[in-house]
């Protein structure tokens, strides 16, 4: 092995032993004293054995000192090689799994499609442990094609691939026709789109329509959504156990809008009568 050795020698004349070893053909490459009986000598490491050997038979006590140069270079990596050589495995394996896709994450509004966000991907190969798309169009195009799906974005960062969905809200349905919300007199009546089927003044019956959702064009009836409201009275009377603020009170929360009340003791509490409003509208912010 390349590099040096260094040796400790005890003894009589220990200055000798660099003369010894001269002599037998083992060049001394640095000798430096410690105290009368030590002596440090630096030899080529290939001749170690040999320093042991004639030495040790010239009554000299022998040790052998740490390794210098090369040979501590040579001792350092040999007892260290497993955990290098596990270091530049463990490098080359995260290099490489970071150019995979080791998890697929779906957020937005349209997180709740991940199962089929991920089984687009899975059709185009991509899944666990793949190479990332090279082309996103395609895979955007398919999940712009789900249902209710407005808007679709791919990012990778490490290992993993982040899909961005985003969904427009459900459209709600446009009612076709505005119903009497109870049985009294239309009071006020707004037809913004459709067909008026009572006037202000007429009596209507809860649940009765008011406005149709048609429009007579030219003599046709042509399909349309209602965009109207009505406001209709009606009288109301009713009796409450309880004293008569307690029944004013619960009469209110009763009817809604109340008006011309007057109460009336009972045996029971209060009979509270007088005139109602009740509203209704279809498609009115």
């Amino acid at each position: 092995m390349a590099g040096r050795r260094e040796y400790y020698i005890e003894g009589l004349s220990v200055f000798r032993a660099a003369d010894k070893l001269a002599a037998a053909g083992i060049p001394v490459l640095s000798a430096r004293r410690d105290g009368k009986k030590g002596l440090y000598l630096q030899v080529d490491a290939k001749h170690g054995k040999k320093v042991f050997a004639i030495l040790r038979g010239s009554c000299y006590n022998v040790k052998k000192t740490a390794p210098r140069g090369l040979s501590l270079l040579a001792s350092f990596w040999k007892k260290r090689a497993g955990l290098f050589f596990g270091a530049l495995l463990f490098l080359a394996a995260a290099a490489f799994l970071q150019t995979r896709v080791l998890a697929v994450r779906v957020t937005g509004s349209g997180a709740y499609l991940g199962a089929q966000v991920e089984e687009i991907l899975a059709r185009e190969g991509v899944r666990r442990f793949s190479a990332p798309p090279s082309e996103y169009a395609p895979l955007r195009a398919a999940v712009l094609a789900l249902p209710r799906v407005s808007f679709c974005s791919f990012r990778k960062e490490g290992g993993v691939l982040t899909v961005d969905v985003e969904v427009a809200e459900e459209p709600v349905p446009l009612k076709r026709e505005l119903l009497a919300p109870a049985t009294g007199t239309v009071e006020e009546l707004v037809v913004v789109r459709g067909t008026p089927l009572v006037s202000v003044g007429d009596e209507v019956r809860a649940g009765e329509t008011v406005v149709a959702g048609y429009l007579l064009i030219g003599g046709e009836k042509r399909e349309a959504a209602v965009i109207a409201q009505v406001r209709v009275k009606y009288p109301f009377a009713a009796e409450y156990e309880a004293d008569e603020a307690g029944a004013l009170a619960q009469a209110a929360l009763d009817f809604g809008e109340i008006e011309g009340v007057h109460t009336t003791k009972t045996e029971r509490g209060y009979l509270v009568a007088g005139t109602a409003h009740a509203a209704a509208a279809v498609n009115l912010g």
